[in-house]
């Protein structure tokens, strides 16, 4: 038997985040090189505008890879289960006794949110897998409880540690 069991969590992201550079590059050069040709052409209000375009995408273009760029991670094993959350300049470690764990997935308020996935004990809880779907969520609550039954060796249907969706 492993000596433990881990899950990584990661957003999909459509570019690596250093690619993100390079589309804004491209998207520059298109932009203005368009808006320079107008401007020679005596249209040279388009170019001010053209450049407020270019910088509110390249804004957008930031935020979107810095959310993107995080790591989630799930180490079950013998003794405790250890949450890592790695993200630049922001890193965050909580770790909770395999016995006390609890893995509660929460229903929405309304229909057209998604579950939440909290683990903890002692009234301290740690929302993981916020880029995951309903689904996805689902299936790793069941999964994070398999692995705590299986190293904490309780039977499978006296374990109240899991809160299901109605």
């Amino acid at each position: 038997m492993p000596a433990h069991a881990e899950f990584v969590i990661r957003p999909n992201s459509a570019c690596h985040p250093r690619s993100w550079h390079k589309v804004f590059a491209l998207l520059v050069v298109v932009c203005l090189s368009i808006a320079s040709r107008f401007a020679l052409l005596g249209y040279w209000m388009i170019l001010p505008f053209a450049l407020m375009d270019v910088l509110a995408v390249g804004l957008i273009l930031r935020l979107v890879a810095r959310q993107s760029a995080y790591i989630e991670t799930i180490r079950v094993d013998g003794e405790k289960v250890e949450i890592q959350h790695i993200q630049k300049n922001n890193n965050a470690s909580w770790q909770f006794p395999l016995h006390w764990i609890q893995v509660n997935l929460q229903s929405p308020q309304h229909r057209w949110y998604p579950h939440k996935l909290l683990l903890g004990s002692a009234g301290k809880w740690v929302e993981i897998g916020r880029c995951l779907t309903n689904e996805e969520r689902i299936t790793l609550a069941q999964a994070i409880r398999n692995q705590v039954l299986r190293f904490d060796g309780i039977d499978k249907g006296r374990w109240p540690g899991v809160n299901q969706p109605a």
